[in-house]
């Protein structure tokens, strides 16, 4: 599974889990496993999220250079948009991937019994 690749986010958008019949066992192990993905990817993850950032920047700075038409500047915004989205959709699952196990755990520690 690529990191970049639009299956790699379109796994991970979809990916809903009602965490509340999972086991302390279990939530600990998808708890370790989000940890040893995002450590094991690390550099992967960084490199796509930088070249993300590279494109952004690039973008940004070409509504600066040459004289553009109102249909350029257009699409210059729309590319702008289609990437920080990207950039967005691949935080928020990496974000989501680590953070609701734990979420879960402390949850299920916090209900009275």
């Amino acid at each position: 599974m690529k990191i970049g690749s639009v299956r790699f986010r379109t796994v991970m958008g979809r990916q809903r889990n009602d965490y509340s019949k999972w086991s302390e066992e279990a939530l600990r192990r998808a708890e370790w496993e989000a940890d040893r993905f995002l450590s094991d990817n690390e550099a992967q993850i960084r490199e796509n999220l930088e070249a993300k950032l590279a494109l952004l920047d690039r973008l940004v700075k070409g509504l600066g250079g040459k004289p553009m038409s109102l249909d350029e500047r257009l699409d210059c915004f729309a590319r702008i948009a289609e990437v920080s989205g990207t950039l967005e959709e691949d935080a928020k699952g990496f974000f989501s991937l680590a953070s609701e196990p734990v979420v879960a755990r402390l949850l299920a520690k916090s209900k009275p019994r």
